[in-house]
């Protein structure tokens, strides 16, 4: 497995370790058939809570009251193989196209990083995204979910993304790419690969140009020789449990 050249500079190895967000009751089962079945994922289902391996994480939708929550989260691929990803997503769902040039795959060059996008049955933005030599993979041929790496992005919709970005930086956390105003910008606050991505209400979500909607959200991030963060998102508020670092 290739080691991120940030972690080489000493950067704490933050990883997302489970994200659980809301689903509408009525499409819980619905979306346990899209990842279990038709995308193969392992998981495990309560009577309200639909829980999935991905990589050595897990990605939990818990029923809400709510009538339609979305959200964008992006699953983590190894770095040499996108194509049998985005072959494997696209068995499941049509891939969203982008919306001037009407292709399936978005080269993110200052990333070095390519993705692909779908929709799951609950109209959340689902993104497979591979790093160009981060965690490679020995496999070939057509991809299998436990190749999966991990969750690689959440989106946090908040109201004050200055407010938002101060309580995650007084946790140790810092924005290492975009820029955010109090109520505009896009923010990706953690590291290359697992990050917490900050957008103001309303501000339209790639590919779509859907506007973000601000919905319950927590995300559980460890930190190898640290104690683990707990970031909630709250009625467009983000707040987070963990020790307060300086």
């Amino acid at each position: 497995m290739t080691e991120d050249r940030g972690e080489e500079r000493g950067r704490p190895r933050l990883r997302i370790t489970r994200a659980t967000l809301a689903v509408a009751a009525d499409r819980l089962d619905a979306v346990e058939h899209f990842y279990c079945d038709e995308l193969g994922l392992a998981g495990s289902r309560e009577v309200a809570e639909l829980r999935l391996d991905i990589g050595s994480a897990h990605l939990a939708f818990t029923a809400a009251s709510e009538t339609e929550p979305f959200y964008h989260f992006a699953l983590l691929v190894p770095g040499n193989r996108f194509e049998a990803a985005r072959d494997w997503l696209a068995a499941g769902s049509p891939l969203l196209e982008h919306p001037e040039t009407g292709e399936t795959t978005f080269d993110f060059d200052f990333w070095e990083a390519s993705a692909c996008y779908a929709h799951d049955p609950a109209g959340n933005i689902v993104e497979l995204i591979a790093h160009r030599r981060l965690e490679d993979s020995t496999e070939s041929g057509d991809l299998h979910a436990a190749e999966l790496r991990g969750i690689s992005e959440v989106g946090l919709v908040a109201e004050d993304l200055l407010a938002a970005l101060e309580r995650l930086r007084a946790s140790g956390l810092e924005l290492w790419y975009g820029e955010v105003g109090r109520d505009e910008g896009l923010g990706f606050v953690g590291r290359k690969a697992h990050t917490l991505i900050l957008v103001p209400t309303g501000r339209p979500w790639l590919p779509t140009g859907r506007p973000a909607e601000s919905h319950p959200v927590e995300v559980v991030l460890a930190r190898p020789g640290r104690p683990e963060l707990v970031v909630h998102l709250r009625g467009g508020l983000v707040e987070v449990a963990g020790p307060k670092d300086g």
